[in-house]
């Protein structure tokens, strides 16, 4: 499973960092791989599902933080609980703009990485009391 999670970062690591120079060379990398010259291109869902998941992670994070205090949290499960808000509010965007039902493979595609994701960044406890 980390196996796993370590590729998936390390690609969707490479993709961000395609983007951010796509940016400053004047060129709009859409997920997956829809290349513009123009950053209009992007679609209204698209902008719309990247902001509200924004929103979400900072809120989950803020009740986190004054109910539950504070508790180790992998980078990787930071990831994960994007990811996670990505694709359950992206099909709630993608809904609302009732967009084409390929669209939502984006979502389902995002869900099954935050899962992965998660599961890799816990922590394994072994028992040591257990007797062979």
């Amino acid at each position: 499973m980390k196996l796993l999670a370590k590729i998936i970062i390390f690609l969707l690591t490479i993709f961000a960092l395609i983007i951010i120079i796509g940016f400053i060379f004047n060129f709009s990398i859409v997920f997956p791989f829809t290349i513009t010259n123009d950053f209009h291109d992007v679609p209204e869902h698209r902008l719309q599902m990247v902001r509200l998941s924004t929103a979400a992670t900072f809120a989950y994070f803020g009740v986190r933080y004054i109910f539950v205090h504070t508790t180790k949290l992998y980078p990787i499960q930071f990831m994960g609980i994007f990811l996670f808000f990505l694709s359950t509010i992206g099909s709630i965007s993608f809904y609302k703009y009732q967009v084409q039902l390929s669209e939502y493979a984006i979502s389902i595609f995002f869900f099954i990485t935050s899962v992965i994701l998660y599961q890799a960044g816990k922590p394994e406890f072994r028992n040591y009391f257990r007797h062979k």
